[in-house]
């Protein structure tokens, strides 16, 4: 079964009287343990997929299923569980808590769940020596690097063990040798757990170690490749 499937996808937004077609016609399917980037230009639609793939918003026609449960089927509540429990989410500003350590902040998704806290402080510290940060796991965010923050995101996505980590442009904030450390990081990640990563991303600097390639553009897929 296939991780992720969206058939015929498209999502419209509304300003004012002027009516924005983010993406228009997608069919996209995504095998469990795939390293698969969308790869476009600004305004091509990247973060409307991967919100719909993420179950953070609904398609206006089409059908998203993730690990075979129909997004459009589920309650919100019902949506904020699965995106719990199945997917991992890494954004391009961070999104850490401030007042929070390192070790806090990747503690926090399982502390939701209402987890033992023992567990949760076990896992994450298991999380942040995987990602190179046992150091700084005292730190809070002030006093990281921007390469250091998103590696405590990462770590942070996939400390409740996800089927899919979802990251709408990882590296957008970040240097170049920053941003392919971070992107080498989740393809390792990739490699040893089998967590099935999708990324977006407009810098075709970051290609190189991706599996799968697919080309978005005025929100339709207009290419498609399969790399080693």
């Amino acid at each position: 079964m296939a991780l992720v499937e969206l058939q015929g996808v498209e999502k419209v937004y509304r300003l004012g009287e002027t009516r924005v077609h983010a993406l228009r016609g997608v069919d996209l399917t995504v095998e469990a343990g795939e390293f698969l980037a969308i790869w476009g230009p600004s305004g091509s639609g990247k973060t409307s997929l991967l919100n719909l793939v993420g179950m953070i918003d609904e398609p206006d026609a089409g059908s998203v299923r993730i690990a075979g449960e129909n997004a459009a089927g589920l309650s919100e509540n019902r949506r904020a569980e699965f995106r719990n429990h199945r997917i991992g989410f890494i954004f391009q500003s961070f999104n850490l808590v401030p007042v929070l350590s390192a070790l806090e902040n990747v503690m926090l998704p399982l502390q939701l769940r209402g987890e033992p806290t023992r567990l949760c402080r076990d896992r994450a510290a298991q999380r942040l020596e995987e990602v190179g940060l046992t150091d700084t796991a005292r730190h809070r965010p002030d006093r990281m690097s921007g390469g250091q923050r998103q590696r405590v995101a990462i770590a942070r996505a996939l400390v409740t063990e996800p089927d899919l980590v979802v990251a709408d442009e990882p590296t957008a904030n970040l240097d170049s040798e920053t941003s392919h450390d971070i992107v080498r990081l989740m393809r390792a990640l990739n490699d040893s757990h089998g967590t099935t990563f999708l990324f977006s991303t407009h810098d075709p600097r970051l290609l190189d170690q991706v599996k799968r390639l697919i080309r978005l553009e005025d929100g339709r897929i207009c290419g498609e490749e399969v790399r080693g």
